[in-house]
């Protein structure tokens, strides 16, 4: 995993997740821009067999590109709960300061399977989520302002502190 500059802390609390399957910390490393330097946060476990089923769960081998992409597995509601929802949306989520929602960058999955996952939060959390277009053949999952209040009490405790702005607190 890979983290810029802004997110050093909440890199070293997952390295503190995974302490246990790495054989190195987090490591910090300086990128050379075209005008300037960054710095950037890496992680990497050990290679455990044991990982094998959750690549297997969340990749699909694609014989037209000769590669794994990632997937929305069908039985995402059998993992859905407030912990997963909170690393999701602290991962790839947003807080829509003028809509007063938060949204969930699934873009890289098919309608189905943002759907799949929309209704295993609704279905797991009593939490409605919508799955809008966002571009480019692409989707969103977003939560609502009406279900916000909602969403912050099942995922705050799971949030790393200087994450809670992608739920707009703080």
């Amino acid at each position: 995993m890979s983290f810029g500059q802004k997110y050093e802390e909440f890199a070293l609390h997952l390295g503190d997740l995974f302490k246990d399957y790495m054989n190195n910390p987090v490591k910090s490393l300086e990128i050379k821009g075209k005008n300037n330097t960054y710095k950037n946060f890496r992680l990497k476990t050990r290679t455990l067999s044991w990982f094998n089923y959750y690549h297997d769960l969340f990749y699909k081998y694609n014989l037209e590109q000769n590669k794994y992409i990632k997937i929305v597995p069908k039985n995402i509601g059998k993992f859905m709960n407030p912990i997963v929802l909170a690393y999701l949306i602290m991962t790839d989520g947003n807080f829509n300061k003028g809509k007063n929602s938060v949204r969930i960058y699934t873009n890289s999955f098919k309608k189905e399977e943002v759907e799949n996952l929309a209704l295993a939060i609704n279905n797991q959390l009593n939490i409605y989520t919508g799955v809008l277009y966002d571009w480019n053949n692409q989707w969103i999952i977003t939560v609502g302002a009406k279900y916000l209040s909602l969403s912050r009490a099942e995922v705050s405790p799971y949030f790393y502190n200087s994450m809670l702005y992608r739920i707009g607190i703080a």
